[in-house]
């Protein structure tokens, strides 16, 4: 879970409004969880014989007195008057008030009087004495007509219990109040908020008592519903602000990253990695700040509140929490291997589909429609392997929960069936535990897909964060900055392997280039010509030997200004989706538009921007839409030109060019390439005769150098060269 907590570096920054959503995700689960709380006015009293006042004053008497009371219904006091007239102890609680009174189990209170210096009446309705016990407080003491059962007859004893202060009974000094609370107590904001319904069990009042109910519950539910808006509010802003600064930095690194990554991956995976992964983990993040907080919170809140109201059962329900975390972490471990290999999968198949349609025209002139088609296949199929066991762990996750949830929830429910029957428990409080239990397992049931979905995201993570780790360009603390050539340039015994690959492309290859010389370099098809010169702007390191510039290592100098005294021209052209002008300006930033005509003229291009409805303002599209090979090699002909740079790279310069534009551009370039040091790749020997000195290349080495006419004669591979590439051309 490492690359998850690496997540919270671009999440934290928004700290105030993660607070803001932390604190609307706790109100919204208790606000959830309070409003089953409703139910127990409403199925515990509200529907029942006991009326809301007699439900309040019951339990106030527990919270004040700790003594239990059992209440008789309509169909007890049906068959039996008396039961209307007695209040039976059903529990007590250890060092409180009633227990220092001297009640017991089964005692029957007969009347109750506020007032010690009166004698008690005869017999009290059973409403009325909960009434003075729950409501007087004050000092001094009750006077308690109890009947007790002894050797099988009722005996009459007077107890004297002391009034409570507090509104909580006093259990070894824990709830006592003397502070700000004061008379405020739990009992007595429950007394007070009653009076607004009439004190009496009629049907009326019952009717106004549902509604008071009704009430309490929508403005609940409005306000878990406002709170339920800030959380998904700010949960979305934090996910897009923090991915946006992912991708932002991911991008940033790219550019610094050595070229060698994007040989070994691909850019369709940097591209995969980039836009997909960083989408799953903006889900990942959204689910941990909605969801992954939400459920757990639910889950705690239906808990405590059913702990409320009986902790041995809840205790109980508790046991299958080992089981669930073990099902949590087998199962996370099984998503997030699978979602990985998805994840190398997708970008295999980005890979794929980029390359057929950018290749469609090739493809098509070849008809080779039925073979990209199976490739293309074959990758979706692979992924849909992949897919499907991610799916088959996830769906195997719920109905497993469902089982161990079930089972608990089983055990409960026959532990307080017996509870109920022994009346150690009544059923309606027994049936409120079963609605807050399976509230709470239904949330940790919901949390599975959470965490699997958790699993998701770090598995997104590590492929992202495999990339910000990946090295980038390293130069010294104090690198040297160098100018223009003066001297020479060296390659002293270099040694270089593509990664992933055994042998060597470059084999201790030397060489000395002099300021100002102009160097062709000509070889077979991987023969390392172009792997020698991209060493140059240190796209790549050397293994072994080095690279000397008038006497300085080219490691101990800055790569801003190594790669500024460098012009390139590759035969891939590279163009951006911007103006002409642009694309020109893109070797110089501080060239004037002069400048970039001038530069254009030089290149032959100026000649068909002019004609164009926009001029140097047309843009170029996507891949150079719009404008012929040779046109766009000319545009990065004239992007060299206006950087005038003080070393030349032209790799295959003339590939994209037609015979009348390399003729115009063979005498620029004669004239760009006097007094600069210039490299010079090349299959058309019309580039390569007039060049200083010619390098020809075999087998990741020097094979001999000269000119043309030395090596025509003393080079027989040179001489192939060239008889098959331009006789036979």
């Amino acid at each position: 879970m490492d690359s998850i907590k690496r997540i919270w570096k671009y999440v934290w920054p928004q700290w105030p409004r993660v607070v803001i959503l932390l604190i609307s995700v706790i109100l919204v689960s208790f606000l959830f969880a309070f409003s089953f709380l409703t139910a127990i006015p409403l199925l515990k009293v509200m529907m029942g014989d006991e009326g809301l006042h007699g439900w309040i004053d019951r339990n106030s008497c527990e919270w004040r007195y700790g003594v239990t009371f059992n209440t008789p219904d309509t169909t007890e006091i049906v068959n039996s008057q008396d039961l209307m007239y007695s209040l039976k102890v059903q529990k007590i609680e250890k060092e409180t008030l009633a227990a220092q009174a001297g009640l017991r189990v089964d005692d029957v209170i007969i009347s109750v009087n506020p007032d010690s210096n009166d004698a008690p009446e005869s017999k009290q309705v059973y409403t009325k004495m909960l009434e003075k016990l729950a409501t007087t407080s004050g000092e001094g003491f009750f006077t308690l007509n109890v009947r007790r059962i002894s050797n099988g007859e009722f005996d009459s004893h007077q107890l004297m219990l002391r009034k409570a202060n507090a509104g909580l009974y006093d259990k070894a000094g824990f709830f006592e109040r003397t502070n700000w609370w004061g008379k405020w107590t739990v009992s007595q904001k429950a007394e007070k908020i009653a009076t607004l319904i009439p004190r009496d069990n009629s049907k009326e009042a019952k009717k106004q008592g549902i509604k008071f109910v009704i009430i309490g519950l929508v403005f609940v539910t409005v306000l878990r519903c406002l709170f339920t808006f800030i959380q998904k509010y700010y949960g979305a802003k934090v996910v897009q602000v923090a991915t946006a600064r992912l991708r932002e930095e991911m991008f940033l690194h790219s550019m610094n990253m050595k070229v060698e990554y994007f040989t070994a991956y691909g850019t369709s995976d940097a591209i995969s990695r980039m836009i997909g992964d960083v989408n799953g983990i903006g889900k990942g993040i959204k689910v941990f700040l909605g969801k992954d907080l939400q459920e757990p919170m639910k889950a705690l809140f239906m808990v405590l509140m059913a702990l409320w109201l009986n902790y041995q059962l809840t205790l109980l329900f508790l046991l299958s929490a080992p089981a669930v975390l073990f099902v949590f972490s087998f199962f996370g471990k099984k998503i997030r291997k699978y979602s990985r290999k998805s994840l190398q999968s997708t970008a295999s198949l980005l890979g794929k589909l980029q390359e057929s349609i950018s290749s469609l025209r090739v493809v098509k002139v070849y008809n080779r429609q039925n073979y990209e088609s199976n490739l293309y296949v074959s990758i979706s199929r692979k992924l849909l392997k992949q897919t499907l066991r991610h799916a088959k762990v996830d769906a195997a996750t719920r109905p497993l929960l469902d089982f161990l949830g079930m089972v608990a929830i089983t055990i409960a429910l026959f532990i307080g069936i017996i509870w109920v029957t022994n009346n150690d428990m009544d059923a309606t409080s027994f049936f409120l535990i079963l609605i807050f239990l399976g509230a709470a397992a239904e949330s940790v049931r919901k949390t599975s897909d959470v965490w699997n979905q958790i699993q998701d995201c770090n598995a997104a993570a590590d492929r992202v964060f495999q990339l910000l780790d990946s090295e980038v360009e390293l130069e010294k603390k104090e690198p040297v900055e160098i100018g223009p050539v003066k001297n020479k340039i060296e390659f002293q015994k270099i040694v270089f392997t593509y990664p992933n690959y055994s042998e060597p492309v470059l084999k201790e290859v030397s060489l000395t280039v002099n300021a100002g010389e102009n160097v062709a370099v000509v070889g077979p098809n991987g023969s390392g010509k172009t792997t020698l010169i991209n060493l140059l702007p240190r796209f790549y390191n050397c293994e072994s030997g080095r690279i000397v510039i008038d006497g300085i290592d080219i490691k101990d100098v800055s790569l801003k200004s190594l790669r500024n005294q460098i012009g390139m021209v590759t035969q891939d052209v590279v163009t951006f989706n911007d103006t002409i002008a642009a694309n020109i300006r893109y070797g110089n930033d501080k060239a004037t538009m002069e400048d970039v005509i001038t530069a254009a003229k030089q290149a032959h291009v100026h000649e068909f921007i002019e004609p164009l409805e926009k001029g140097y303002d047309t843009v170029i599209g996507e891949h150079g839409t719009g404008f012929s090979g040779g046109q766009l090699q000319r545009i990065v002909i004239a992007r060299a030109i206006i950087k005038n740079p003080s070393i030349l790279i032209f790799d295959e310069a003339m590939s994209q060019v037609d015979a009348d534009s390399e003729s115009k551009i063979q005498k620029v370039l004669e004239g760009l390439m006097h007094g600069r040091t210039s490299f010079v790749i090349a299959h058309r020997f019309s580039t390569v005769v007039s060049a200083d000195r010619i390098v020809v290349m075999n087998h990741g080495r020097i094979a001999a150098q000269g000119t043309h006419e030395q090596l025509v004669k003393d080079c027989s591979l040179y001489k192939s060269l060239y008889e098959t590439q331009l006789i036979g051309s």
